[in-house]
């Protein structure tokens, strides 16, 4: 984490985007002129706010789908497909044998071509429309329910789908129109119409057998699941990147660029913002691990720099040994499938380590932030039980640069909160088919830090904490969370009891407040093919 004290010229910064730009045509060229034996069935992502992922967790607490990853999402529709397949050929009780049903019905509205999608048939070019409507209500605008606002109201929406699919391609468009957007403050769209809408999925994918490349725009997230992840999660809205991967299941490389909103402070000039994050994954029996490097940079006219846009690249390097200014972030990730004991997982984030002698610049705490959770852990019979941890500093996720903070439209890139810690526990329960359920309770400190606010001054590093800065607002949730689809039906939600002490930071004001969110969905029979 470094301030911004330079900026390169106009002309290299603009050979520097045409150079990224014919590498990546010039990439894509190869792969697709490839040999055909080098190719696979292209599908579309699964995205990560469809309730597919409430039965894929409920199926993986049960020791299914060992051939995903624990630590990267979203998945493919076909990867997914796949893994159902393998899993019927084993035994299951009634309702964890319906939750594989329902979890392909949920997936199947984003084949290409439904029921038939391995043929040879099907690896010609077709397309397909589809759409769903659906109703929202909720006690919150933030989504974030342990720290519910009070816009409660229930809200009409729909999406309208587009997949087109052939050979090793795909490409797809989602586009809502919900306008629950209007009522959400981390939303940053226009908020004055009866109806909002925003594309959140829009991207072009080639999918080959050891590699990938997608641009475009499609929820990611990196690290344990049912967590959003530190360095790169889904909590923000999406944005347009490209992304790459090389490898196979036991070893890849894969990598994320971006170019994030503009700043300009008030009166300041205007800041171009960009985003690169890279990570090494190994897989090996039950472990996998990855190794993750992020950089965030900024300048008046800076543009895509081939250093910090190369993949292949150690972006602290640049940052020592060629004065590449930034805000560097380290990951370690790491997750263990005990078998029947359940899954256990855990993230570490490095935003600013202090390991340099300088006075007094190098005096403020560490910023960090750090996750475990362990999910599948055995009950009786079907039943399981969960628990995770997550700590977040004071500082994460800012620097003395306000064009480095590590976020796009002012929601974080990884985690959407800072300056708390929060415990989870609770029971992952399968008695209803079709109706995978979580009874949590959850216990949270929200300290008075945001990463939005100004870093402080050299001369307040003293007084600055490491977590919990102001006074703590303490929030503990008792709630009941799921999924189910039925037919042309699909529900999901959480819904709980909150109980907050010093509300708003406000020493002694407590209140306890009924707070919950579902979404009511009806995904009609029909599609339009091409």
């Amino acid at each position: 984490m470094v301030p911004l004290t330079t900026e390169a010229g106009g002309g290299q910064l603009r050979a520097g985007c045409w150079q990224l730009v014919c590498s990546t045509v010039i990439f894509v060229a190869c792969l697709v002129a490839g040999p055909s034996a080098a190719r696979a069935q292209a599908s579309p992502y699964i995205p990560l706010d469809d309730i597919a992922y409430t039965y894929l967790d409920a199926l993986t607490a049960r020791g299914e789908f060992k051939e995903l990853s624990m630590l990267e999402r979203p998945f493919t529709e076909r990867a997914l497909r796949v893994a159902i397949d393998s899993a019927r050929t084993r035994e299951h009780g009634r309702v964890v044998s319906s939750y594989l049903d329902a979890l392909y019905k949920a997936i199947e509205k984003y084949a290409v071509r439904p029921g038939n999608s391995d043929t040879l048939a099907a690896q010609t070019f077709r397309a397909r429309f589809t759409g769903d409507v659906y109703l929202t209500a909720q006690t919150s605008g933030r989504r974030e329910l342990m720290l519910a606002d009070d816009r409660s109201d229930a809200r009409p929406g729909g999406a309208i789908r587009l997949v087109m699919a052939g050979g090793p391609v795909v490409g797809f468009v989602r586009t809502l129109i919900d306008s629950r957007l209007n009522t959400d403050p981390e939303f940053a769209g226009r908020k004055d119409r009866k109806l909002a809408a925003r594309t959140q999925d829009g991207y072009l994918s080639g999918q080959w057998k050891y590699g990938e490349l997608s641009f475009g725009r499609v929820g990611r997230n990196w690290g344990p699941p049912t967590l959003y992840g530190l360095q790169l999660g889904n909590y923000a809205y999406t944005y347009d990147h490209l992304y790459g991967l090389i490898g196979n299941e036991k070893i890849h490389w894969s990598t994320v660029i971006a170019r994030l909103d503009n700043l300009q402070l008030p009166g300041g000039p205007l800041d171009q913002r960009y985003f690169s994050i890279h990570r090494l994954t190994l897989r090996r029996g039950r472990w996998e691990v990855a190794g993750s490097e992020s950089y965030l940079y900024s300048g008046v006219a800076r543009g895509f720099e081939p250093s910090l846009a190369n993949p292949f690249n150690i972006f602290g390097l640049s940052w020592r040994n060629e004065n590449q200014d930034g805000n560097l972030g380290l990951g370690a990730e790491v997750a263990y499938r005990s078998g029947r004991f359940g899954t256990f997982s855990g993230h570490l984030f490095i935003d600013d380590l202090q390991i340099d002698r300088c006075k007094p610049n190098c005096r403020e705490p560490s910023s960090y932030g750090l996750t475990f959770a362990a999910e599948g852990l055995p009950l009786r019979g079907d039943q399981r039980w969960f628990a995770s941890y997550t700590r977040v500093s004071y500082l994460a996720y800012r620097t003395p640069t306000p064009g480095e903070t590590y976020a796009v439209f002012g929601v974080g890139l990884g985690r959407g909160f800072s300056d708390y810690d929060e415990v989870k526990l609770g029971a992952d329960l399968a008695v209803l088919q079709r109706t995978p359920l979580r009874l949590y309770v959850a216990h949270r400190r929200q300290g008075e830090g945001d990463y939005r606010a100004t870093y402080p001054l050299p001369a307040d590093y003293a007084t600055t904490p490491g977590i919990f800065g102001g006074i703590i607002m303490g929030v503990t949730r008792v709630a009941l969370s799921g999924a189910s689809r039925w037919r042309d039906i699909e529900l999901g939600g959480d819904l709980g009891v909150n109980r907050v002490t010093n509300d708003q930071h406000v020493i002694g004001v407590s209140r306890t407040s009924f707070e919950g969110r579902v979404k009511f969905a009806i995904e009609p029979r029909w599609s339009l093919s091409f």
